[in-house]
């Protein structure tokens, strides 16, 4: 999200950086980075033009144009779509480092997604979901992460003018995560599920024909793969992509993997993964020993992200249940899509992100330390969650809209707090010799939370609202306590080494 400069209409010499809008002029290349915060832009356009109405297309009966799952089967493959997008992140970052160059993966990745959306569009039933969904999938990994990294590019030397270009960036993103959901749910409402698929499918391919139109001005080391697989590596790495697709596929026919497990699955290999980065950064011979207290004293915040995760991927499972059943949607004569009231969520954290800006800006007191932001931001989620509880306790009470957006707000409040400075010790903590490994440990928590959202919201059901959602809340709230000490008392011991 963005964060607002100190109002000046002066311009620092030399950065075309204006600080009162932070808007990139002259010779920060604003060509290049017109071109991927577009491309950006739309692809988060149909991503969560998609996501928030997965669930209900998943679970809604066939005569409302649904696929007619049972709704914690629903649930579960929702949170679980958006633990691999994360994960396939991570792949996707390794692709351009070391086989594709980058400026080409967001070319393929992009194309992948496109594809994925038309079959979602065009395709009834299960086949269209599976293989539309597994390109998409396939296509944001490749595409999100590699779009970031080269907005770095475009400022080789950093600074301000860096700064002000992620700014940028980051506006395209707010404004296509905030777009996409409000068309592709009057879509849905208005027309049903397929022609909501197919705005999000013509969103991402406005988003690639900008992108090749632009791709030649992004600058030429994103042509180039930055640490390219030695050719005696090449074959060893062809065996294992083609050994892990049949083992997927085999696991598919055979019945291990099924749409009633997929969250487990998942979860077990974000467990996998994670132990697996640990051990390999904790093991790095090119790690120091002080940096390795570094990863030591993530640990606690890794834990901390995946309770955050958890909590804000409810929006998506449970709590888009009971918004579409348990909220009066009537504004008047008009019904406002269920949709809708996750999309204004995105709207109020770019505010209240803005506003604490404004606020730690002008008055140091008010400032938190990093580590409170973390707990009281996952408290303020908690809070929201409380929230709910008195509106799920009987069978004919429903949420007054107004209710609704509260609950929004107090999710948006501590998003604002818990996403900065989880990216920010995510970056103080990494080794210098394995920061890419660290941010891979960062995408894990989203994947782990997206997918125990997942998987915990299998246990919701109507009726029983109020234990559910009163249960998340007491819960997230211990937790956090608990690893809010843990961290401290981690903390202290690695730093009197």
């Amino acid at each position: 999200m963005t964060k607002p400069r100190q109002a000046d209409t002066s311009t620092h010499p030399g950065t075309g950086v204006t600080s009162a809008l932070g808007i990139v002029v002259d010779d920060a290349k604003p060509s290049g980075l017109l071109t991927l915060s577009g491309v950006e832009m739309w692809e988060r356009f149909s991503f969560y033009g998609l996501q928030v109405l997965l669930a209900y297309y998943l679970y809604y009966s066939l005569t409302d144009g649904g696929l007619e799952l049972p709704r914690p089967v629903a649930l579960g493959i929702a949170g679980s779509y958006g633990g691999l997008v994360y994960i396939a992140q991570i792949v996707g970052a390794w692709v351009a480092d070391r086989v594709l160059a980058p400026r080409y993966v967001v070319l393929v990745g992009g194309s992948a997604i496109l594809a994925g959306h038309l079959l979602l569009a065009i395709v009834p039933g299960l086949l269209g979901l599976v293989v539309g969904l597994a390109l998409i999938v396939i296509g944001t990994g490749g595409l999100k992460v590699n779009t970031t990294m080269m907005v770095g590019e475009l400022y080789p030397n950093g600074g301000p003018r860096r700064d002000a270009g992620y700014s940028i960036y980051y506006m395209g993103i707010t404004i296509g995560a905030f777009a996409g959901p409000l068309v592709t749910g009057w879509l849905n409402q208005a027309w049903g599920f397929h022609v909501a698929f197919g705005a999000a499918a013509a969103g991402m391919a406005l988003g690639l024909g900008q992108y090749i139109f632009g791709m030649r001005r992004l600058p030429a080391s994103t042509a180039t793969v930055p640490n390219p697989l030695p050719a005696s590596e090449r074959t060893r790495w062809i065996i294992i992509t083609i050994a892990l697709i049949a083992a997927i596929a085999l696991a598919v026919g055979f019945g291990l993997v099924r749409p009633d497990n997929i969250s487990n699955v998942v979860a077990l290999i974000v467990l996998v993964a994670t132990i697996g980065l640990f051990t390999m950064l904790l093991t790095n011979k090119q790690v120091t020993r002080q940096e390795r207290r570094g990863v030591v004293r993530y640990v606690p915040i890794f834990l901390m992200s995946l309770v955050f995760w958890t909590l804000l991927f409810q929006l998506f499972t449970a709590f888009a249940v009971f918004a579409d059943t348990k909220i009066n949607l009537n504004v008047g004569s008009a019904t406002v899509p269920p949709s809708l009231i996750v999309t204004l969520e995105s709207l109020a954290v770019a505010g209240i992100t803005a506003l604490l800006a404004v606020l730690w800006t002008r008055s140091r007191a008010a400032r938190m330390r990093p580590v409170t932001k973390l707990v009281v931001g996952v408290i303020a989620m908690s809070a929201g969650a409380a929230v709910i509880v008195p509106f799920g306790l009987g069978a004919g009470v429903t949420m007054p809209l107004a209710i609704a957006l509260l609950v929004m707000v107090f999710f948006a409040f501590g998003e604002s707090l818990f996403a900065p400075s989880a990216l920010s010790f995510t970056a103080e903590l990494a080794p210098k010799a394995a920061t890419s490994q660290m941010t891979a440990l960062y995408f894990l928590t989203m994947a782990g939370g997206s997918t125990f959202a997942g998987w915990i919201s299998q246990s919701y059901r109507e009726g029983a609202e109020a234990q559910y959602f009163g249960t998340v809340a007491v819960v997230s709230l211990a937790l956090i306590i608990a690893l809010g000490v843990v961290h401290k008392l981690v903390d202290r011991a690695m730093l009197s080494r």
